[in-house]
Order: C-alpha cells, then sequence, then structure tokens
C-alpha cells in the first residue's frame, strides 16, 4: 500500500487546492482557540461552497478535515443546518444567509437520533402557545458553533402527549442561557458547550416539523456521510503520514499500516459512492461506515505517531494535533458505543 493509494477518491468531486491550503495555515490557530471558525464558513461562502450537493460537501468537509478538524466540523454542522432549515420550509433569506456564512448553525439534533432509535427521549420539553408557537425548557447537553446569534437547530418532547417537534431559534433568544466553554484535548475553538433553555419562545413559523421519525429518517444520510467524511479525511492525512515515514526500524510497522491504508481506502470507496446515492445504503451501512472510519481514523493518527518519534510527540506538532482530534471521534455522537449498540439491533 502507498500513499498514492489514499489519495482521493476518484468519485469524489475535486476541491480546489486553496481551499486545503487555507485551512492548513489557520489548523494550529484554530485547535487553541486563538483563531475564529466564523472566518472560515465565511470565507467559503464568499466561495459559494456553503451548502450545495452532498457529494461536493462530503467531498470538501474529508478536504478540510485533512488540514483543519475543527473547521471540518464546524462545516459539517453549518451544512446540516441548512439542510433541516431546507427541509422544514424556512424563510430562504435565512437559509442564504448561512450558505453566505454570515449566520453560523448550531445542529442540537443528536438527542433526536436517540430518540428515534429508542436509546432516550429528547430532554428540550415544549409548550404549545395559543399563537402556534411553542415554549422550550430544558438542556442541551452539548452542541458545538455557539457563537453569538447562531441559529440553533433542535428536537422538543411534549409531554402532555409525548408528541415531537423539530424547531428553530437564535441563540440570543431571550431565556437562552450558554454555559462558558470548557478547555477541551482539541477542537478548542469550535465553540462547544451545554445550552439551558428557561421560557424560550418559538414562533409557529419556525416549528419545522412535528413528524420527528420522519425528519430523522430524511436526515440521517446526509447526517452520518457527513460526520463519516471528516473521520476519513482525519484518516487518510494520518494514514499517508504514516505511509511515508516507513523507513528503517519503521518498516516493521508495514503490515499495520497497509492493513489502515486498505480500511482507509475501503471507507473512502463507500462513502463517495453513497454520497452520490444516499438511498443506496440501509440504516445498518451508513451506521457502519461511520463506525469504520472513526476507529481508521484513530489507528492511523496512532500509526502516523508512532512513525514520527519524538517529532510527533511535540504538543504543537500536526501530527500530535491530528492524534488528540482522533480522540474526539467515539465520543463524537452518535458515539461508538451508541454506534455498536444500534448496529447489535441489525444482527
Amino acid at each position: 500500500m502507498t500513499a498514492a493509494q489514499v489519495a482521493p477518491a476518484p468519485v469524489a468531486p475535486p476541491v480546489p487546492a486553496e481551499v486545503t491550503d487555507r485551512f492548513r495555515e489557520c489548523a494550529k490557530d484554530v485547535d487553541q482557540g486563538r483563531g475564529d471558525l466564523r472566518d472560515g464558513l465565511r470565507w467559503l461562502g464568499s466561495r459559494g461552497l456553503l451548502g450545495g450537493g452532498l457529494d461536493t460537501r462530503v467531498a470538501l468537509i474529508e478536504a478540510i478535515a485533512g488540514e483543519c478538524m475543527s473547521s471540518a466540523f464546524s462545516l459539517w454542522a453549518q451544512g446540516m443546518v441548512i439542510d433541516y432549515l431546507d427541509r422544514g420550509g424556512a424563510d430562504e433569506t435565512l437559509v442564504d444567509s448561512l450558505r453566505r456564512g454570515d449566520a453560523i448553525g448550531v445542529s442540537a439534533m443528536a438527542p433526536a437520533l436517540r430518540d428515534v432509535a429508542g436509546i432516550e427521549p429528547v430532554p428540550v420539553l415544549g409548550t404549545r402557545l395559543p399563537d402556534g408557537g411553542v415554549r422550550l425548557d430544558g438542556p442541551i447537553r452539548w452542541a458545538s458553533n455557539l457563537f453569538p446569534d447562531a441559529v440553533v437547530v433542535s428536537p422538543v418532547r411534549f409531554e402532555e402527549d409525548d408528541s415531537r417537534a423539530v424547531v428553530g431559534f437564535r441563540l440570543s433568544a431571550d431565556g437562552v442561557t450558554v454555559r462558558p466553554s470548557p478547555t477541551l484535548l482539541a477542537l478548542d475553538g469550535t465553540a462547544s458547550s451545554s445550552v439551558a433553555l428557561e421560557g424560550v419562545h418559538v414562533r409557529a413559523a419556525d416549528v419545522l416539523t412535528t413528524d420527528l421519525t420522519g425528519f430523522v429518517r430524511a436526515v440521517r444520510p446526509a447526517f452520518l456521510l457527513t460526520q463519516t467524511a471528516f473521520c476519513a479525511g482525519l484518516a487518510a492525512r494520518a494514514a499517508t503520514g504514516a505511509e511515508q515515514h516507513c523507513t528503517g526500524l519503521n518498516a516493521e510497522l508495514r503490515p499495520d499500516i497497509d492493513d489502515v491504508c486498505a480500511r482507509v481506502v475501503s471507507v473512502r470507496d463507500r462513502l463517495h459512492a453513497w454520497a452520490s446515492a444516499p438511498d443506496e445504503p440501509g440504516p445498518a451501512d451508513l451506521l457502519r461506515l461511520r463506525l469504520e472510519a472513526s476507529a481508521a481514523a484513530g489507528d492511523a493518527t496512532r500509526l502516523e505517531a508512532t512513525t514520527r518519534g519524538g517529532a510527533g510527540y511535540v504538543a504543537t506538532s500536526d501530527v500530535s494535533r491530528r492524534l488528540r482530534e482522533a480522540a474526539f471521534l467515539p465520543i463524537q455522537s452518535p458515539t461508538e458505543g451508541q454506534l455498536r449498540w444500534e448496529l447489535s439491533r441489525y444482527a
């Protein structure tokens, strides 16, 4: 297996070199919380690269993840919020502002996937109001892109009849409290924390759907494939690095490096094929691909760090950053535990 064999998949739409160059240059500052992710989103928006077809989004997220996982993760959330609002018939002016990067999107939909899977109910509670709107109370336990006035999309549960809905609201709305962001092992620039909702008013026009199950089934392919994209981008970049340094004593690692390179190629082949035809894979296929991509990234970053020796152990090195970024993937919702639990239901 050679580095060329973990190069961009032939079926993937091309990503301009200026994109990878731009995000490579900002990666260190963004990772350490000194850079502003919103600059990257606006830069992409000014070039018409936010939104678009799923195959293009997957290729873009994957390419950026190879240089800056924080930026790729932020882009994933931005794209999903655009998807949610599009599907829910939201105001086109708002959607356009997200496509330009002028507005920032927060995907708080992980509880929706857990609810539909039967794991736990949505924690945000809703009260129906006479004007057709909804009052929100409860926690958003974790979300990213929590910048001032960001657009949040979240599920809500109504206790009186155990029904569900999906709503949108601004982070600047009355009754929204964003907790201080903790210091993270990596991705410190993603403005990630928890949010408390107390009496937050959502207009009737901002209720995107009252069919949570149908909504989740519709968005789940894009949700999982774009997450797989940032796993695959990190995995491919690290596998290439390991391959390039498989010399001297490191030649003893050849079987392990060949194995991880083959796994990355397998993940990427399916990822790009399914991004072009998202109705083709079944739910278990998507879950398995996401799980395999996360595992490949973890193994690839470990091997890259091993082949680089002391140079990779320097805290500020790109190799060290990728190792820390990979540690995030098993806990990103759906977590490794959730993926394995859901897959066990298909056995």
